[in-house]
């Protein structure tokens, strides 16, 4: 059933949106919760409920129902509605709806009347409590219910299976931010778990482990599909971040159903304060990974995380179906925390389905490391989408950055070998494939901006609306690395990029001979500017099929291109804009300027 269908149907429902006392928790109503639940203490007892998500999947509409009959045998409907926020898992005041109608050969006008209030908790996928309290002269008497699904609840198809009675020994209980809260350490040690039955809180720097570099010891921090982490920020420039220190591993698995979430507490219900950038510092995993900087590579925002070593196929653990929300510590120009910062990371560890949201910083930053991430989305980065520093040899492939009804950002891609010496080894040499980045209205520049002798082979992207070029290579030693136009070293190469609607197409920056950009650009198979735009108006998804581009391209040179890359035939990172191409439905937070 369509989710129109649904909500008309509702609508007919006699909708009515109530104010309510709200708690909150990790554990979040979606459409997995839909379906028949019984009162095990009282056989033939149950409520069909149903769950709505609002558009931009943040909340959205409960509805339960229970057909009965009065002391004289007459059918009716007893039903509740009410609209639900993302984290909410109980709510107070419900009003309890009779729904009286005419018989099935004689239909006649609904009608409704309430007679009484109740109360909805959510424990798990298999429990939710009902308590009614009913009106005089309604013919029900007060009740709790605690009722269970009628076919049990499958882990496959719904995350939340464990019921919160208690913060573990490891963590702290955070009233302030509910029932089912609990405050994190400043070091997690051994080997924990964050359940999705509690919201997870930080406050200040939260690392795992100690850096086994200098001595250290490691620890594993695994954390559930569904599972809520919140910092205590309430105000720009928040320090409250997760770090994986070097040595130590995280094991994050979402999943496209329950994704993780890390978000400011000002997304909680009743929190003091709307959700804005910088509220959180966000997640930071350091590894063993080579990187140019090695042997004294230091976090530009924290002297105490070190990273870098000679293990390119360094392992983290895996990152999954997570969003970081509203994340981005600003300390002072050019040292900043982002959303995602990988720092010196091997190829070992997997990264996929990760959505920057909203942030004060870039999107995605590594310094140094090698390793790979497919399907990344960065929706208003406050500054760049992707950026790469010290070195870094990995691999990105389906990639989109979002620009659209920003106001802060910068480049779409934001590229450097080393800040202190253009020519450092590891030289800084990703390899990137369908890709697609959209500006939008504001302060944005280049969409992808090459400098700092730094490397790169390109594939199959989309690049459109930049205000300042779509393409620019800065300073000498970018270019010389590169090579003559006609006589390329393979180092920086560009293949099937398009590019549309930018102030300029090329631009070179300083140190570049004027010219070098364009001449760079169009001497390599399949590049072009096109007439007009391919993607669909208000949206990162092609107007329909995206243009054709074989991926990885026939006798390409660049290392790594069949280890890892899916074949594609397309540029950008969708095929089309139908449902089944989009990646990025169902587990990233959907937004609409």
């Amino acid at each position: 059933m369509s989710a129109t269908t649904r909500l008309t149907r509702l609508a007919l429902a006699s909708a009515i949106a109530l104010a309510a006392t709200q708690a909150h928790a990790s554990v979040r109503l979606s459409e997995a919760f839909d379906g028949a639940w019984f009162d095990p203490a009282a056989s033939g007892r149950g409520v069909l409920i149903d769950f709505i998500p609002n558009a931009q999947r943040a909340g959205g509409t409960l509805f339960a129902a229970d057909f009965v009959y009065d002391n004289a045998g007459n059918p009716f409907w007893i039903t509740a509605q009410q609209n639900w926020s993302e984290f909410q898992f109980t709510s107070t005041t419900v009003p309890v709806l009779r729904s009286a109608a005419g018989t099935w050969p004689a239909p006649g006008t609904a009608a409704t009347t309430q007679i009484g209030t109740a109360t909805f908790t959510i424990n798990s996928c298999n429990s939710i409590t009902v308590s009614y309290t009913m009106d005089a002269g309604s013919g029900f008497a007060n009740r709790t219910q605690t009722l269970q699904r009628l076919a049990g609840a499958d882990p496959a198809t719904c995350a939340y299976q464990q019921t919160f009675t208690a913060c573990p020994a490891f963590a702290t209980a955070a009233p302030a931010f509910g029932a089912r809260a609990c405050q994190l350490p400043a070091t997690i040690t051994g080997d924990q778990t964050l359940t999705n039955n509690i919201t997870w809180v930080m406050n200040g720097k939260v690392q795992v482990g100690t850096d086994t570099g200098q001595g250290g010891t490691a620890a594993t921090l695994r954390i559930q599909p569904g599972t809520l982490l919140v910092s205590t920020g309430a105000s720009a420039n928040s320090f409250d971040h997760l770090a994986v220190n070097r040595g130590s591993k995280i094991f994050a698995e979402g999943s496209r159903e329950f994704p993780i979430v890390m978000t400011t507490g000002n997304e909680l219900p009743g929190a003091p304060g709307a959700p804005a950038p910088g509220q959180l510092g966000g997640l930071v995993i350091s590894g063993n990974a080579p990187s140019n900087c090695n042997p004294n590579c230091v976090a530009e925002w924290d002297t105490t995380n070190r990273y870098g070593g000679t293990d390119a196929k360094d392992n983290s653990g895996v990152v999954r179906y997570m969003q970081v929300r509203y994340a981005g510590y600003i300390f002072t120009t050019n040292r900043e925390l982002n959303s995602f910062t990988f720092n010196g990371v091997g190829s070992g560890t997997t990264l996929e389905y990760l959505q920057a949201f909203r942030g004060q910083d870039d999107g995605f930053e590594w310094f140094g490391g090698t390793v790979n991430l497919r399907h990344a989305l960065v929706t208003c980065a406050g500054d760049d989408g992707f950026d790469w520093d010290e070195g870094f040899t990995g691999k990105l492939q389906f990639g989109v950055v979002d620009q659209r009804g920003c106001a802060g950002e910068d480049h779409a891609f934001e590229l450097s070998n080393s800040p202190t010496n253009a020519d450092s080894t590891p030289r800084a040499r990703g390899t990137v494939a369908n890709i697609t980045v959209r500006a939008g209205t504001g302060n944005n520049r280049d969409g992808l901006q090459l400098n700092s002798g730094t490397g790169g082979n390109f594939y199959n992207m989309l690049v459109e609306g930049f205000k300042r070029a779509c393409v620019a290579i800065e300073g000498a030693p970018t270019a010389t690395a590169a090579g003559a136009a006609g006589a390329l070293t393979g180092v920086l190469t560009a293949n099937n990029v398009k590019l549309a609607g930018c102030a300029a197409s090329y631009r070179d920056g300083s140190g570049v001979t004027a010219g070098y950009t364009q001449a760079w650009f169009t001497g390599q198979s399949g590049n072009e500017v096109l007439g007009a735009s391919v993607l669909a108006a208000g949206s990162f998804l092609p107007n329909g099929n995206a243009p054709a581009g074989v991926f990885p391209p026939v006798n390409a040179t660049a290392p790594g291109l069949n280890d890892w890359f899916v074949a594609t035939d397309y540029v950008g990172a969708f095929r089309s804009n139908a449902d089944a191409d989009n990646w990025t439905l169902g587990w990233a937070r959907p937004f609409n300027p």
